[in-house]
C-alpha cells in the first residue's frame, strides 16, 4: 500500500489519525449529541485507540480508509470522514462522517465530504469506485441536508437495517454515481 493520501481543501487538511488523537476522538464518540444518529458510544479511551489501530489495518488491508479532518491552520481537530467499506463486486465505497458539535453548521462536512468524493472518483482512489453511499440514522437531518446539497439522491429506506444500542433501526440510503460528477 503506498502512503497514507494526504487531502486538503480551502480551510481544512484531511490526513490518518493517529494515536495522539485517541483523547479527541474519545471525546467525540462520547459526547450523546455526537453520537445520537452513530453506531459508536465509547467508554473509555482505550476504544478510541483501538479505532484507530483498526481503521490503520483496515488502510493497509485495502479494505476502507478513514481520515481526520483538521483545521488547515490550528491543525485542531473537527471530526472524521472516510470511506468505511469498499464493496468491490459492484465498485461502491460506503462513507461516513462525523464532527465535534462545536463544528456542525458551519459547512466543514461539505467541504470534507466534496474532497472525499472527489478522491472517490479519482484514480487515487485504491479501488475502482462507481457509486458512493451513505446511510442515515432515521431524523438525521442535517447529514440529509450535507448529502443532498453534494448531489446524493435518496435511494429509499432499509427497514431495521442497523442494530446498535439495543434496538433496531431504519436507514436511509443515500447515493451518488461517478456519472453524476464526472459527466457534469
Amino acid at each position: 500500500m503506498s502512503a497514507f493520501p494526504q487531502l486538503e481543501t480551502e480551510r481544512l487538511v484531511l490526513n490518518q489519525q493517529v494515536l495522539a488523537d485517541s483523547k479527541l476522538l474519545f471525546e467525540m464518540f462520547s459526547d450523546p449529541e455526537v453520537i445520537q444518529f452513530y453506531d459508536l458510544d465509547f467508554s473509555h479511551e482505550a476504544q478510541a485507540i483501538e479505532l484507530i489501530n483498526n481503521d490503520a489495518k483496515r488502510y493497509e488491508q485495502c479494505e476502507g480508509i478513514r481520515w481526520a479532518i483538521r483545521d488547515k491552520i490550528t491543525h485542531k481537530l473537527l471530526g472524521g470522514c472516510g470511506i468505511n467499506r469498499f464493496e468491490c463486486s459492484n465498485h461502491v465505497a460506503v462513507i461516513g462522517y462525523e464532527f465535534f458539535k462545536a463544528y456542525w453548521g458551519k459547512g466543514y462536512a461539505t467541504e470534507a465530504i466534496a474532497k472525499l468524493i472527489e478522491f472517490s472518483f479519482s484514480e487515487q482512489c485504491p479501488k475502482h469506485v462507481n457509486k458512493i453511499e451513505a446511510y442515515t440514522m432515521m431524523g438525521n437531518h442535517g447529514s440529509e441536508t450535507v448529502l443532498k446539497k453534494l448531489g446524493f439522491k435518496c435511494d429509499g429506506i432499509l427497514r431495521e437495517h442497523g442494530y446498535w444500542k439495543g434496538a433496531y433501526h431504519d436507514l436511509k440510503v443515500f447515493s451518488l454515481l461517478r456519472s453524476d460528477v464526472v459527466n457534469t
